[in-house]
């Protein structure tokens, strides 16, 4: 049997539920925002601007390339084509319909990339460095690290290399060249620096019978660049003495030579780009060639 409530009872239940009712309408109640903190008119404004954001530094694998929206498609498709064709060639290509083909479009690559650099809506666009770099790749393969061509396309690139976002990158690229610069045959070999990052390097031929001249030079493995590097192949090494890390010794003889056989001994300091001659005095290894021909016209 139920009770019927008090009168006390009721007060209470009724009580409650005023306060109930009380509470949920103030938590429903928004907030009044402190004048100190309301945005601006201008704020207000500018709120539908989209925020600026701080892009990642690039520093993805090579040689490929990501899609570049601003560039023709054939061209990228030309591209990833010639890739695949070389993958397991080394540089430089020997074909010569390779060779030109990879030139044409090194060229059409750089050519674009200073199209969209011409351009006000693009000269900010990441795409000119990634049409720079195609483009110093596809030289690589086509001319070889050693070349004038592919070191005038890395300029470029190397543009870059103070740019916090590109910089890298740019190092990611100096690794590819390194490693696709170095010489495939270690018989051309004759000595390598201590540490392994010089290196001297022979070209062997016969001028005649029995008679062999090795055509020097001198690379840079970490750059896969050439220091050193004679016009005429009748230069010939026959003798490298490496005194430290970044010094070598080269005993040099020009075939025929005038007078026949004479020996000239260089110093090369390959980390300072310089050489010390046998008869005293330095000169920058692009003068050496033309130094050592006017001693032996003197002679």
């Amino acid at each position: 049997m139920l009770l019927a409530p008090t009168f006390k009872d009721v007060m209470v239940i009724t009580l409650y539920n005023r306060l109930k009712a009380c509470l949920e309408h103030r938590l429903r109640k928004p907030v009044a925002i402190e004048p100190a903190f309301a945005p601006t008119r201008v704020e207000q404004g500018l709120a539908w601007l989209p925020r600026n954001r701080v892009f990642e530094a690039l520093d993805l694998p090579l040689p490929g390339c990501p899609s570049l929206g601003l560039v023709d498609a054939s061209l990228q498709q030309r591209y990833a084509a010639f890739l695949v064709g070389v993958a397991a060639t080394p540089a430089p290509l020997t074909d010569d319909a390779e060779r030109e083909s990879g030139r044409r479009l090194a060229r059409e690559l750089l050519s674009q990339a200073i199209d969209l650099g011409s351009s006000r809506a693009h000269e900010q666009s990441d795409e000119i460095y990634w049409l720079a770099q195609c483009a110093a790749i596809a030289s690589l393969f086509a001319d070889g690290a050693q070349s004038a061509e592919f070191a005038g396309y890395r300029q470029h690139v190397e543009y870059y290399r103070s740019s916090g976002r590109m910089a890298a990158q740019v190092k990611a690229f100096d690794r590819f060249v390194a490693a696709s610069g170095q010489p495939v045959a270690d018989a051309e070999a004759l000595s390598c620096s201590a540490d392994g990052r010089y290196r001297v390097m022979v070209s062997p031929w016969e001028p005649r019978h029995s008679l062999w001249v090795y055509s020097p030079r001198i690379i840079d493995t970490h750059q896969g660049t050439s220091l050193l590097r004679f016009n005429d192949a009748c230069w010939s090494a026959d003798v490298s003495t490496w005194h430290d890390r970044a010094t070598v010794e080269l005993a040099l003889r020009k075939f025929p030579g005038r007078p026949a056989g004479k020996q000239v001994k260089v110093i090369i300091d390959c980390a300072n780009r310089f050489a010390r001659l046998q008869a005293g005095g330095e000169i920058e290894l692009k003068d050496l060639e033309r130094v050592l021909d006017a001693g032996l016209e003197r002679d």
